[in-house]
């Protein structure tokens, strides 16, 4: 099966290659073909589909380098691992979305308080992959010493993009990143993308939704 490609457009939509399953913000499947184009400048009518509003507005100022971005720059990637027995967790802050489900999931192992904050001593490897793959942005990654060691539910044939409501895109499934210079960004099959047209870390979500309180019902 050949991977989902999704490509970040210069100052345009994301351009979907391949066959996805497409769920809106009210939580119904939309049919989609081969080639889908979402909309991440938070404008369109036609939400989570692109109808060319970006066109006729300033979406893309971060093909150059805006005001606010020269004053608040893009967050760094940076992907630190802590490793433990069997299993080594890496975690990208630029990534993080800040859903806390590693914080729910698993407080003796993800503990904000403690330094480091990931502590895989005696952690429970099954319980560890279970809790990273709860990740929806994957930020955190976890990589066994034996793959047979835990037991992973295998994903649907064709990945899933949940446009979430007021929020980003989320992925589940085995994609390819494309970003808007035609440098692959990530492969992976967890990831949150912006469609406020806000984020500092495109194509990236990074929460500013939230400080613009951006609206989406679709």
């Amino acid at each position: 099966m050949n991977i989902v490609k999704i490509t970040e457009k210069a100052d345009g939509p994301l351009v979907i290659d391949g066959q996805i399953n497409l769920i809106d913000a009210r939580r119904i499947e939309i049919e989609t073909h081969d080639k889908t184009r979402l909309c991440r400048c938070g404008m369109s009518a036609k939400k989570p589909f692109c109808d060319s509003s970006h066109t006729s507005t300033d979406f893309g100022a971060e093909s150059g380098q805006s005001e606010e971005e020269f004053l608040n720059p893009k967050p760094v990637s940076r992907r630190r691992e802590y490793l433990g027995s069997g299993v080594k967790v890496s975690f990208d802050a630029s990534l993080c979305i800040h859903v806390a489900e590693c914080l729910r999931l698993m407080p003796e192992t993800f503990d904000l308080r403690a330094r480091p904050w990931i502590n895989l001593e005696n952690a429970d490897i099954q319980k560890v992959v279970d809790t990273v793959r709860a990740c929806p942005s994957g930020a955190l990654r976890h990589e066994l010493d034996d793959e047979d060691s835990v037991k992973i539910e295998p994903e649907s044939q064709s990945p899933t993009i949940r446009a979430w409501r007021d929020g980003p895109l989320r992925i589940k499934g085995e994609v390819e990143i494309i970003n808007k210079d035609g440098e692959t960004v990530m492969k992976a099959d967890r990831a949150a993308l912006c469609r406020c047209g806000a984020s500092r870390n495109k194509p990236f979500c990074d929460n500013t939704h939230k400080m613009i309180k951006f609206t989406a019902s679709t």
